[in-house]
């Protein structure tokens, strides 16, 4: 045969449905890849944006992640609850201060009324003209019975600085609401030189109350307690003084 002369072979119908089939194929497979990046991306996204909003402006300054570290106020002390102000701070990944514990101390409603003086009202007209130990005494017992509140500083319901403070307060001695404080505002005497109304503060500055004599205090001991007289009763303790007491 001659081979110059040969008609070229035809592809077949069955060849022809296939390739077509393909064809039509493509575009599918191109439209699925297409969403599955454009999911994919949405994602990426999404996660980059989370710093940004992962961290609600109150629960961030509470927790001290923020680049201010002042941005918690406590209000002013008051025999009801005290109220933590936040204030809008920019957040920084990676910063962070611990906060003192002081800084979020809360005053809470004492558990019965009290309308007598306060400190700062003896403070201004001491009932008290001398400072003996009778008269500390005094002062320390009538207050036996007082719920603990912490924060409170008042016969309504009193913690242990502020039953220092307010027995002190009567002889116009103004202390601060605070065994720490109040423990830099006075000297340290040995115990046999200590006298009835002295001050008992336990080595870590966690408590305080007034001395008694003979190895007792009167405190304000925790909550669900009441103020009592009762035994020193642990012997990690020292005792302070904030002025000459007359015996």
């Amino acid at each position: 045969m001659d081979q110059g002369n040969a008609q070229p072979q035809l592809p077949s119908r069955k060849a022809l449905r296939d390739a077509r089939a393909q064809k039509q194929k493509r575009p599918q497979r191109q439209s699925l890849r297409t969403i599955v990046t454009m999911v994919a991306a949405t994602g990426l996204l999404a996660t980059t944006a989370l710093p940004s909003y992962g961290f609600d402006p109150e629960t961030t300054a509470v927790s001290g992640l923020t680049t201010d570290n002042t941005m918690v106020d406590i209000s002013a002390p008051s025999q009801g609850l005290s109220v933590a102000t936040v204030r809008a701070v920019a957040f920084t990944r990676g910063d962070y201060k611990e906060a003192d514990a002081s800084e979020f101390q809360v005053k809470r409603t004492a558990s019965r009324s009290y309308s007598g003086p306060l400190a700062s009202d003896y403070l201004a007209k001491p009932r008290f003209t001398s400072i003996t130990s009778a008269n500390l005494m005094k002062a320390s017992a009538e207050l036996v019975g007082t719920p603990y509140v912490f924060g409170g500083e008042t016969p309504a319901g009193i913690d242990c600085s502020g039953y220092v403070m307010f027995v002190y307060a009567q002889f116009g001695i103004d202390l601060p609401h605070s065994v720490y404080q109040q423990s830099k505002l006075a000297i340290k005497v040995d115990e046999k030189d200590a006298v009835p109304g002295d001050v008992v503060v336990f080595n870590d500055y966690s408590h305080n109350g007034i001395y008694a004599g003979n190895g007792n205090f009167y405190h304000a001991p925790q909550p669900g307690d009441r103020v009592k007289l009762a035994p020193i009763f642990t012997d990690r303790y020292h005792i302070i003084r904030f002025v000459d007491i007359e015996n």
